[in-house]
């Protein structure tokens, strides 16, 4: 597939789609994206809260006293949003998605098969009122599903993958589409060759950002969260973290496997080898070029940590990390990690233990892990 010239693939995250103002200012920043030149495919997730609801109706099939709000609540959240044109496309997805949850038979487990189906819609749903609220923001927007365009898919119902090989025909089409108009398409899901829904997992958005801009060969991509970037701590926990300017694709990856929810695990596969540019921000710093750069391979002029993890175990120790390009066999960080733990008195297991190249880890007591975090952020980022 030939290159598609000065093409910018944004996701938007449903965090940032809570409502009418949301709706507006993210529509606004993509107008201006598309101002800057070049081509613009928008990918949007499900509104704040929408695939929880959705999950919560499959859980309650075959109880019409308890799916009726849960309904309602559905129904009102975008129908509020919801003016012109896409209005009557809200009404008819709503009432596909009241048909299915009907249908759902009582006291039985759904079927992956009908569950993949129902979550589908928190993002059928919004990709008609973000394609609303660009065209408000004067630019020529069009709604377009997974299944509409072609995106395949493969694996289980509910923690699939993108085809990128078998969606080429979809996203030749999208391309020529592009040259038009602004298109959003359905973040989460494609469609197996018989035409059924595949979920990429929750957070599954990024894998379909990624994935279409490793498939038209995208210039830039852009991940639009609640957060500015990847931080180098958690900011609830460690105060003073900051943004991290660049980070490499390995490290992304350890970071999501001490529990990072920034981006989805393994959504940047499919970016390996290529030359697209991938940022992380929210909103405002998106307009202003900010934001995390991931980067394949970074060429450092020292190995050191670029970012601290950590995860809370439900009252069982705490994790807390560091991670780095090349740290994970540095006797010399780890020995400082340890040491830095031991000054501030945290009650840890006193062992660093590695993870791939770019880990290292040890638990402390679950009342230990903010000043664990504070005392190795003072010492690694001061």
């Amino acid at each position: 597939m030939d290159r598609v010239s000065h093409l910018t693939v944004v996701k938007v995250g449903g965090s940032l789609l809570g409502g009418a103002e949301d709706l507006h200012r993210a529509a606004a920043a993509l107008a201006e994206r598309r101002r800057d030149g070049g081509l613009l495919l928008v990918v949007a997730s499900a509104l704040q809260g929408v695939t929880d609801l959705l999950d919560l109706a499959a859980r309650r099939s075959g109880r019409p006293e308890e799916l009726a709000p849960i309904l309602d609540r559905l129904r009102s959240r975008h129908l509020e949003l919801a003016s012109g044109p896409a209005l009557a496309r809200v009404h008819e997805v709503l009432a596909e998605l009241e048909a299915l949850v009907g249908s759902l038979p009582a006291g039985e487990t759904v079927p992956d098969g009908t569950y993949a189906r129902l979550l589908s819609f928190g993002e059928r749903l919004s990709v008609i009122l973000l394609a609303n609220a660009l065209q408000g923001a004067g630019q020529d927007a069009q709604a377009v599903a997974s299944e509409e365009i072609g995106l395949r898919a493969e694996g289980p119902p509910r923690s699939g993958c993108c085809d990128i090989a078998g969606s080429a025909e979809g996203l030749e089409r999208m391309r020529r589409q592009l040259r038009d108009r602004v298109l959003v398409l359905t973040g989460f899901y494609g469609v197996d060759p018989g035409g059924k829904v595949v979920l990429f997992g929750r957070g599954g958005s990024d894998n379909t950002a990624c994935a279409v801009a490793a498939g038209l060969d995208a210039d830039r991509l852009e991940l639009w969260k609640d957060v500015p970037g990847f931080m180098s701590a958690d900011p609830r926990e460690v105060r003073g973290a900051r943004v991290i300017d660049r980070i490499s694709f390995d490290e992304v990856a350890q970071m999501g496997a001490y529990g990072s929810k920034v981006v989805n695990h393994g959504c940047l596969a499919p970016l390996r080898g290529r030359d697209t540019r991938i940022v992380i921000s929210t909103i405002p710093e998106a307009s202003s070029g900010s934001g995390t750069l991931l980067v394949e391979r970074l060429q450092r002029d020292s190995t050191r940590v670029v970012a601290l993890a950590s995860r809370r175990n439900n009252g069982s120790p705490a994790l807390v990390a560091a991670v780095g390009d090349g740290i994970a066999g540095n006797p010399e960080i780890r020995e400082r990690m340890l040491a830095c733990l031991a000054a501030a008195g945290v009650r840890s297991d006193r062992v660093a233990q590695p993870s791939g190249r770019s880990g290292l880890s040890c638990t402390v007591h679950p009342d230990d892990l903010s000043p664990a975090l504070s005392g190795l952020h003072e010492a690694f980022f001061s």
